[in-house]
């Protein structure tokens, strides 16, 4: 039989029976489906104190209040009683059930020492800019959940302060006027197949295709370089490129170069499918979709409606995670493409908790093989 607790109703229904009908445990157990002794201990563990003994009496305990229904809710002699008096309500049963049910458990189920240790590793996780989750599943001797953690540091328990998580509070000073603007090189450019919808379509007929989203990050006007972003969806594995003075011919010498790394096949393996936005710099896709050397299609690339970065909101996210290490209005010109390998590493390594805990690098080498990966980093 499947233990539950008794709830209001079945409370309200107790009440009834042992004021107006004065019915016994084996009745109420009956007639609600519970065994009698589970009715006697819910009366007795759930009773108010109604009326104080008499001062001038040596004994203050009645008998009848020593056994079933440990009440006075039907006595008759309730209102010249000199004894302690006890009465059993459905609503005040139901404030105490919930209150014994939830004071067990509150504090941390933790030693000091254990305590300790956890507030030190999610200070030190969260300052090299790792993921609650991250952290938990990547120290075994925690044994607390993520949603404990987030917890603890709501109800400011932990050192690390809400302040501290990246996305705990969003920055964003409000525009007076927001203006509409299109790349004047794009008026010309007929992107028919290419579009949203048509991607769409491309996806429904093979279902099992990945996508990689691409996209620039932000940066100020005065810099030369720019970071490509590229993203595996499915894996949530993140590849970065430092472009200096970006165009479409420097994107272009950028997927050569990555097919002559990896090789046209497993280019073709790696990127079946490009999802990106309407920047210029990714205007010329024949040149994209083809290979330098062969000739031959390496890869499809399709275009997001103009103003809707949702369409490709995995790479939207992960250029958000990338202000941990790229601040807006601060310049990127000093950075190479080696530090993007340490920054796609610390990504890379994160685990996730849509890939069951594991990194996108170990999805990556489950899919692809630890050659290719090895090509991507070197």
């Amino acid at each position: 039989m499947k233990f539950e607790h008794i709830n209001f109703d079945q409370r309200k229904i107790i009440n009834n029976q042992i004021t107006r009908f004065k019915a016994t445990a084996v009745d109420i157990g009956n007639l609600l489906g519970l065994d009698p002794s589970s009715i006697s201990k819910e009366v007795k563990r759930n009773r108010i104190v109604s009326k104080e003994a008499s001062s001038n009496i040596t004994n203050t305990i009645c008998k009848r209040t020593l056994r079933f229904p440990y009440v006075c809710n039907s006595c008759s002699d309730k209102y010249h009683c000199r004894y302690k008096q006890y009465r059993y309500e459905a609503t005040a049963a139901q404030k105490l059930a919930d209150y014994n049910l939830i004071a067990p458990r509150r504090g941390i189920n933790l030693t000091k020492e254990e305590f300790d240790i956890l507030d030190r590793k999610i200070k030190d996780g969260v300052l090299n800019k790792q993921s609650v989750y991250h952290i938990i599943k990547s120290n075994e001797d925690l044994s607390v959940s993520v949603s404990t953690v987030y917890r603890l540091i709501n109800n400011h328990l932990l050192t690390t302060s809400k302040m501290d998580l990246p996305y705990a509070c969003t920055y964003k000073k409000r525009k007076k006027q927001i203006k509409e603007y299109e790349y004047n090189e794009n008026r010309k450019i007929d992107r028919s197949n290419r579009t949203f919808i048509d991607y769409l379509s491309f996806i429904c007929g093979k279902p099992n295709t990945f996508t990689t989203q691409m996209d620039f990050l932000g940066s100020i006007r005065s810099d030369s370089n720019s970071i490509l972003s590229l993203i595996i969806v499915e894996l949530h594995f993140v590849i970065l490129f430092i472009v200096k003075n970006k165009n479409a011919s420097k994107v272009n010498e950028l997927f050569d170069h990555l097919e002559q790394r990896l090789g046209t096949v497993s280019f073709k393996k790696v990127f079946p499918v490009i999802l990106t936005d309407r920047d210029p710099s990714f205007s010329d896709f024949l040149a994209i979709e083809h290979s330098h050397n062969t000739g031959e299609e390496r890869t499809k690339i399709f275009y997001c409606d103009a103003f809707r970065s949702n369409q490709k909101a995995t790479v939207e996210n992960i250029n958000k995670q990338l202000r941990q290490f790229f601040p807006k209005k601060q310049s990127v010109d000093a950075y190479t493409n080696d530090d993007m390998k340490v920054h796609m590493m610390n990504i890379n390594n994160r685990r996730v908790p849509s890939l069951s805990g594991f990194t996108p690098n170990e999805a990556f080498i489950k899919l692809y093989g630890q050659s290719i990966l090895d090509k991507l980093y070197k």
